[in-house]
C-alpha cells in the first residue's frame, strides 16, 4: 500500500515559515486571518514529524537574534511584529523552543488561542526544561474551564483571552 500523502520536507517547512513572517506583516487588522492560522497549524503539525536536534539549524545566529528582535516587540505591544519575527526566526532554526514561546506570547496577544496553545506545546516538546513555556502552560492547566480559549474565539469575544502575568 502506497503513501499518496505528500509530507513536506524541512526546507519546505522553513520556507512556509519565511512566508508566514511576510503574511503575518503585510496585514494590518487586530486579528490573524484565517488562512494563515490554518497554514501555522499545518507547519506545526508538519514539523512535529522532524525530531529536534537530528539536523542542525542552519542559522541559529540569525535565530538568536530574530529571537531578541521578538521579544523587544512583545515588550514594546506589537505582537504582529514579534509574530513576524519568531516565524522568520523559525525559518532559520525550525525547532529553537524560545522562538516557540515567543510566537506562542504574540498568538496570545492576537486572540489566536489555538495556535498560540500549539506553539506552547511544540516548545515543550523540543524543550521540556523551558521555565517559560512550563509556567505558561502550568497556568493553563489549572484553568476551571479547559476548553476557555475555544469559546472566546468562537464568540469573537476577547474577553478570557488574555493571560495571566
Amino acid at each position: 500500500m502506497s503513501d499518496s500523502t505528500h509530507h513536506p520536507t524541512l526546507d519546505e517547512i522553513q520556507a512556509a515559515l519565511a512566508s508566514l513572517a511576510h503574511r503575518v506583516l503585510g496585514d494590518s487588522s487586530a486579528r490573524l486571518d484565517p488562512e494563515v492560522r490554518d497554514e501555522i497549524l499545518c507547519v506545526i503539525d508538519e514539523l512535529e514529524r522532524f525530531i529536534p536536534g537530528l539536523d542542525a539549524p542552519p542559522d541559529l545566529p540569525g535565530a538568536e537574534q530574530l529571537s531578541a528582535a521578538a521579544a523587544a516587540a512583545l515588550m514594546h505591544g506589537r505582537p504582529r511584529i514579534a509574530l513576524a519575527r519568531a516565524l522568520r526566526g523559525l525559518s532559520h532554526a525550525p525547532h529553537h523552543a524560545e522562538l516557540h514561546y515567543l510566537a506562542s506570547s504574540a498568538c496570545f496577544e492576537l486572540a489566536a488561542i489555538t495556535e498560540a496553545v500549539r506553539f506552547l506545546a511544540h516548545a515543550l516538546w523540543v524543550n521540556p526544561g523551558h521555565h517559560k513555556a512550563r509556567r505558561e502552560m502550568d497556568l493553563l492547566s489549572a484553568s476551571d474551564d479547559p476548553g476557555w480559549w475555544d469559546a472566546g474565539e468562537a464568540s469573537g469575544d476577547d474577553s478570557g483571552n488574555e493571560r495571566a502575568a
